[in-house]
């Protein structure tokens, strides 16, 4: 069997995080997307069909057909219910979630093969399923995060030992919190009453930190002196994290540091917060947020009343700025200065209020190669051609 794991419609819809990503590699609960897939069907996802200019480096094998193949809506987060009608398909059989087709079986399928006849083709026989949760915008992530930590943890730890953590710490329904090994912590409190807690291997925690589930903290992250993680947050790998933090996903090797309030938000991979940067989550009148759309250009209601800030990869914030509700910001941005930023701030920009220079190519490759130097990351020459390409493009 091959499982494939194609981007949808909702590829556009998940800007700015999916720039420079596939939908399957969006990380939210304990794990990516694609990861979540492989440890529910027990194998390896086969391949990923995405953007041209994401290919090289996400579709790594480079097959001309595929036989007896499952396409997988990437956007779909998978399930028990949903796993078990997917294995028992038959060629041409699909399931759908209400107008949707999450999956279909086909005995033969080449990459090359246009997707959009699957949509509308009869099929032999479909399934239908009642519940699975679908991420289809940005703030989709956060919204379904608390529920699918908890789902996660469920899954994962079911007949695994934790370890246990040294030190002086105050620890409520040890049951409900999982550690892996080399953890340091001291003076911390991890209070899983109302939620699990999940901390990977070689996590340090510093004195004074309080983290509240449900919680996921990737290997390697730091925790400063006195963090406050509120319940709904993932936090991924090689991070550095202080201030107070709430119902947000932070993708791997991004920093927020120091003080400052993070909330129903989004950061995506290499971004970093300066000191005293502040998110506004709830509109002073409490009313349902307008938020940037990509496709029509222009600010769009939404039915939600709290949105933070959703970041794309390698944008910076300098000290003491201050965000307002449902701020997009795109990739490779630098953002300094007084008063509040745009809430719409396209990709490269520089500056604060006005966001209208654009910075130099060569720049943004020169400050993404320092940052990754410094955590022994190469800034490889694919990571370097997807940035290229959208830095070629307009309005992103």
């Amino acid at each position: 069997m091959n499982f494939i794991l194609y981007d949808g419609i909702e590829w556009k819809k998940l800007f700015p995080i999916t720039l420079t990503r596939p939908v399957s590699e969006i990380r939210l609960g304990l794990f990516t997307i694609k990861e979540r897939w492989e440890k529910y069907i027990g194998k390896n996802v086969n391949h990923i069909m995405t953007q041209p200019f994401l290919s090289k480096k996400y579709s790594k094998k480079k097959y001309s057909f595929f036989e007896n193949v499952f396409l997988i809506n990437s956007s779909f987060l998978p399930n028990e219910e949903l796993i078990k009608i997917l294995l028992s398909l038959k060629e041409n059989e699909t399931i759908f979630f209400k107008e949707k087709m999450i999956a279909i079986k086909k005995n033969f399928f080449s990459e090359k093969e246009d997707l959009l006849p699957l949509y509308l083709n009869k099929c032999q026989k479909t399934y239908h399923v009642k519940r699975v949760i679908h991420i289809q915008y940005p703030w989709d992530i956060f919204i379904n995060n608390e529920t699918i930590l908890k789902k996660d943890f469920m899954f994962f730890t079911k007949g695994k030992k934790s370890f246990s953590l040294l030190g002086k710490n105050y620890v409520l329904c040890k049951e409900e919190i999982f550690l892996e090994e080399d953890i340091k912590a001291n003076n911390v409190v991890l209070n899983a009453k109302l939620g699990p807690i999940y901390i990977e291997k070689g996590v340090k925690i510093m004195e004074g930190s309080i983290i509240r589930g449900p919680v996921a903290i990737g290997n390697n992250t730091i925790l400063n002196m006195g963090s406050k993680i509120y319940g709904g947050t993932t936090i991924a790998a090689f991070c550095k994290v202080g201030g107070e933090i709430f119902n947000s996903v932070i993708f791997s090797y991004s920093n927020k540091v120091h003080d400052g309030f993070l909330g129903n938000s989004i950061l995506g991979e290499w971004c970093n917060l300066g000191a005293g940067t502040n998110i506004s989550n709830l509109r002073n009148d409490y009313q349902k947020v307008t938020i940037w759309n990509y496709e029509k250009k222009d600010f769009v209601p939404t039915n939600l009343q709290f949105i933070g800030i959703i970041m794309g990869d390698h944008s910076k914030s300098a000290i003491n700025t201050q965000f307002n509700t449902a701020t997009i910001v795109g990739v490779g941005d630098s953002i300094f200065g007084y008063g509040f930023p745009s809430r719409y701030i396209p990709s490269f920009c520089l500056g604060g209020i006005q966001m209208k220079k654009r910075i130099s190519f060569n720049k943004v490759c020169e400050t993404v190669e320092i940052v990754m130097n410094r955590r022994n990351i190469n800034f490889s020459i694919l990571d370097k051609k997807i940035l290229e390409y959208l830095y070629q493009l307009l309005d992103i």
